[in-house]
């Protein structure tokens, strides 16, 4: 060590010390003690007492009494006359009265006056207090041991009697561990008497205690004693340090290591809690009194760890043992800050944070199983949230994370597999809750959606594995509520990754649901008899949304007939989806296959081009005004026209389908609008957008299908009223003016003139006239566009 700790406190810290002991152990949780109850008043105190020294007092007074100093146990200082007022009724209430007496170990009766009848925790407690207050009443549990002063090395005292305490508390756990005293727990009472007797003993006596405690612990296979028994070894190797005693670290760190945990055959869960406490101290220590421990010391209870992490894995493990073991592994290591990588350590982290904290797909199986039940399983969830599992899950994620980013290639595939099957089964099990649930156990939903929200697992990425990773992140993009970074830069690391990969970028588009299970229904008997809505089924909508966007950043690396077979058609599925998220993200996606080009397909990817802008520009058009946003529309209208070949027989279908859908939408605006001409400038009618987008194309399609556009254009025109025409004509003759095309301009400035001349003409004329102008008006565009 290179600065010596500090020496341990005044004796008046005696108290205070058990005190905060019992008080640190009663929460199996890792969170801080609650803060003290604020100080009672003196009146509240003496009346307690004085309701004590009453003979006349009714048992319920007295235990009311009893109650009130119990809660303020931490106020008070004890004398004698207070210990002869308790100790007569030690054997009545004595889970009230011990932990009074102990906060005064200098009160407790000789351990041979302790009374043999009390319950199991409470004698533990009233022996340990004593055994921390002989010798030294200020702090004798870390100082020179109180068990066998007058006989060193026996194991007894020096009159063999049970009047030494430590002595007592270890026949108290043999005759447990014989099976001659039944116990039905280990809580924090029983806990700090044993910790108590454990700071106090000499070497032999250590020894004995802690393997009887070890044992007794590990046949109650509960979680909470683990946790405690960690957070007391963490106080006993902290208090070891602080006064100098390292030889019972080291005794310590011995009587948990491999070798023994074999030879004394111990239930392995309090074991690696104990490591992980004593190793936590350490870490604690040397940052607290910046002192340098020898390696190997440090190396002991990782020894241990990783010892019962191979343990865990096993095959064959029983599963109740194999759930508490990987539960204390997963909880201990976010104890005691970094260890050294081990595949077995990283498997048992793994395994309890999808197993154990996150239990999503058997919580949601439960809730389609017993759908008649659900007042059960809400109270499952609600256990759930409340318990230590699920408020650890962000630090064991965190473990996970260490563990894997030094992790050899088989230990991170076999992360991955497991992050990748979780998320099928969320998937398979959350889209059936929420089908069977939404609308009739909404607050079910949402507990569950607590539990999702907790944690997502961030970690690092190569390139063959992206893929499914990604599809991983869209089975549980329902669960996401924030937009976490670490979520984000994963998710931009994956895409990445495949937009470099053609045989990865293929996986991911074969893993995407096809259009026959979109729109079916899940075969479960749940759900049987009711009826299936795909826009309606919120998951699969979410995964699939998140497809939709993913699939442009790497669609030049897709072939076409995967383009053709099975994007396609999702694609116009959702193009009439009825949430603007989705059905921008289509159009997104036809933009994308629109704008993409390819060395090695060319002609087949733009042949499919052409083959799915009919039926785009069909669906999207039959939804519009609706749920097609308009600018979705119009972004994938203008990459039609600027990369399909010039003069495609696609363009002018799309041409021709916008001025037929225009000539109906301002029909309808007529009638529901008298002013619409009117006030044509500021409308933003859906027919005003469309003629736009008509008038946008001028600029925007090739020279060829050039002049189709402007036959169409004049045609609507001269069929319009004429404050319609009117008011068409000085928009196009705004567009024009502001242009800065020199090649189109002077065909446009000819053609506005004609058409503004023809609109004259046929407002006293036939139908039949105007579309003889609107013939005229094309052989003049035909002779102009001869000149270019």
């Amino acid at each position: 060590m290179t600065t010596a700790p500090p020496r341990p406190g005044p004796a008046t810290a005696a108290a205070a010390a058990a005190v905060h002991l019992a008080d640190h152990l009663e929460s199996a949780t890792f969170a801080p003690p609650p803060p003290p109850p604020p100080p009672p008043s003196p009146t509240t105190i003496l009346t307690a007492w004085s309701r004590l020294r009453d003979a006349s007092t009714s048992p319920t007074d007295a235990l009311a009494a009893l109650e009130t100093l119990h809660h303020r146990r931490r106020a008070l200082r004890l004398s004698s006359a207070h210990a002869s007022l308790l100790i007569p009724l030690l054997p009545l209430h004595p889970r009230l009265v011990a932990p009074l007496l102990a906060a005064a170990p200098h009160l407790v009766p000789a351990s041979a006056s302790v009374p043999a009848s009390l319950p199991f925790a409470p004698r533990l407690l009233l022996l340990g207090a004593r055994a921390s207050a002989k010798d030294l009443p200020g702090h004798a549990s870390f100082g020179k041991p109180a068990s066998t002063a007058n006989n060193p090395g026996s194991g007894e005292s020096a009159s063999g009697h049970d009047d030494d305490p430590v002595v007592a508390v270890r026949r108290v756990l043999e005759d447990v561990e014989r099976g001659d005293q039944s116990i039905d727990d280990v809580d924090h009472l029983a806990l700090t008497g044993v910790g108590y007797a454990l700071a106090a003993a000499d070497e032999v006596q250590f020894r004995r205690i802690l393997v009887s405690l070890l044992r007794i612990c590990g046949r109650t296979g509960n979680l909470a004693t683990g946790v405690r028994v960690l957070k007391l070894m963490e106080w006993l190797v902290m208090g070891f340090v602080e006064a100098r005693k390292m030889r019972k670290v080291q005794v310590l760190f011995e009587l948990i290591s491999p070798e023994k945990c074999e030879g004394e055959d111990y239930v392995l869960f309090p074991v690696v809690m104990a490591a992980c406490g004593g190793l936590r101290a350490l870490r604690v220590a040397s940052a607290r009194y910046r002192l340098d421990f020898d390696p190997r010391l440090k190396e002991a209870p990782e020894r241990t760890i990783q010892f019962v992490a191979e343990r865990t894995v096993l095959e064959g493990r029983p599963a109740d043992d194999q759930r508490i073991l990987v539960q204390c592994v997963a909880l201990g290591l976010t104890r005691c800050g970094q260890i050294t990588f081990h595949e077995s350590v990283l498997r048992c982290v793994c395994m309890g944070l999808l197993k154990e904290l996150l239990p999503l797909p058997d919580l949601l199986r439960m809730s389609v199983e017993k759908a008649e039940g659900n007042e059960f399983v809400k109270a499952q969830v609600n256990q759930h949230l409340d318990s230590i599992l699920f408020k650890e899950a962000g630090p064991v994620t965190g473990v996970l994370c260490n563990q894997y980013s030094y992790a050899n290639d088989k230990a991170k595939s076999f992360v991955e597999t497991c992050v990748w099957e979780y998320a099928q089964e969320i998937y398979c099990h959350l889209r059936a809750a929420v089908l069977l649930h939404r609308g009739k156990q909404d607050d079910l939903i949402t507990a569950i959606d607590k539990i999702a929200e907790a944690s997502f697992l961030v970690v690092g990425f190569q390139p063959e594995v992206a893929a499914r990773i990604l599809v991983a992140f869209s089975c549980v993009e329902h669960l996401r509520r924030l937009r976490l970074p670490e979520y984000t830069e994963a998710v931009r690391s994956a895409v990445l990754a495949i937009q470099e990969n053609a045989a990865a970028t293929a996986l991911f588009i074969e893993s995407m649901p096809s259009y026959t299970e979109l729109t079916s229904k899940l075969d479960l008997p749940a759900l049987a008899g009711t009826t299936y809505i795909w826009h309606r089924d919120e998951v699969q909508t979410s995964r699939i949304l998140f497809y939709l966007r993913v699939v442009p950043t790497c669609v030049g690396l897709i072939p076409v007939h995967m383009i053709q077979d099975k994007v396609a058609s999702i694609m116009f599925l959702y193009l009439q989806h009825s949430n603007e998220k989705v059905t921008s993200a289509s159009h997104s996606v036809m933009v994308s296959f629109s704008s993409s080009g390819s060395d090695t397909d060319q002609d087949d990817r733009t042949a499919l081009k052409e083959q799915l802008t009919f039926y785009y520009i069909k669906r999207s058009l039959e939804a519009y005004p609706g749920v097609t946003p308009f600018d979705g529309l119009a972004s994938g209208v203008a990459a039609l026209v600027r990369h399909l070949p010039a003069g495609s027989a696609a363009i002018l279908f799309c041409i021709h389908s916008l001025v037929v859908k225009a000539k109906d939408l301002c029909e309808v605006a007529k009638v529901q609008n008298k002013t619409l001409w009117r006030s044509w400038e500021e409308s933003t009618d859906p027919c005003k957008k469309m003629l736009d987008l008509l008038l946008r194309l001028i600029f925007l399609v090739d020279i060829q299908s050039f002049p189709y556009l402007l036959k169409e254009l004049a045609e609507f025109v001269t069929l319009l009223p004429k404050e319609g025409q009117d008011a068409l004509l000085d928009d196009m003759h705004a567009h024009v003016a502001e242009s800065d095309d020199v090649t189109r301009k002077p065909v446009l400035v000819s053609w506005l003139q004609s058409l503004s001349y023809l609109s004259s003409q046929s407002r006293s004329e036939s139908h039949s006239k105007a579309k003889s102008a609107a013939a005229s008006d094309e052989l003049a565009l035909n002779r102009a566009m001869a000149r270019l």
